[in-house]
């Protein structure tokens, strides 16, 4: 494994080094990510033409319109439902929805995991999870394929938000944070 020279913390940053796939992917490891479950429906469809799947690149666009991007593998079920009905939820999960998260993350068929959670829809029809810290309903108005992943620009359709909030649920270098025991943290950062 390429790792770049570690240098004593009061030395300053460690040199550049050229980029890998390898490199980078450890590198987007140590940026934290808020975890969501994006959805969406199959046109036509109902319950039966839902479809999901867990995700950290999400991002604000501008407010004025609403606007989000979301990036989704082109080899995912998901991902070629959401590009026929151009429609998709942004679900930001709490701590509390670990193992939705971890439903959605895979290892479960696709039709079998909105099984758990209460899923709720409006406008656009993707399903909604009620107890999310935040939900988007969106259209999508853009999308661009980038190498492996489409990137999908949607309008905000509307947004429930639950009350009171909540602790977030955030994925950091591989693990769900609350997975992480603190001993997990230390001991990564001995070997370092």
């Amino acid at each position: 494994m390429a790792t770049a020279p570690a240098l004593p913390p009061d030395k300053g940053p460690a040199p550049a080094t050229a980029s890998t796939p390898e490199l980078f992917r450890q590198g987007m490891r140590r940026l934290a990510g808020a975890c969501t479950i994006i959805t969406s429906v199959a046109p036509g469809q109902g319950r039966e033409g839902w479809a999901g799947l867990t995700a950290t690149a999400v991002a604000s666009v501008t407010a004025e319109p609403a606007r989000l991007l979301v990036c989704i593998n082109r080899s995912t079920w998901a991902h070629g439902i959401i590009s026929k009905s151009r429609v998709l939820g942004v679900n930001v999960l709490g701590e509390d929805c670990l193992s939705l998260a971890k439903r959605f993350a895979g290892g479960v068929r696709p039709e079998d995991k909105f099984a758990d959670g209460s899923w709720l829809t409006t406008t656009s029809g993707a399903p909604l999870l009620a107890n999310a810290l935040a939900s988007f309903d969106c259209l999508v108005v853009e999308s661009m394929e980038a190498s492996t992943h489409e990137v999908f620009v949607c309008d905000v359709l509307g947004v429930l938000l639950r009350e009171p909030g909540g602790e977030p649920l955030i994925y950091f270098d591989g693990a769900f944070l609350t997975e992480r025991r603190p001993d997990d943290r230390n001991s990564r950062r001995s070997e370092q």
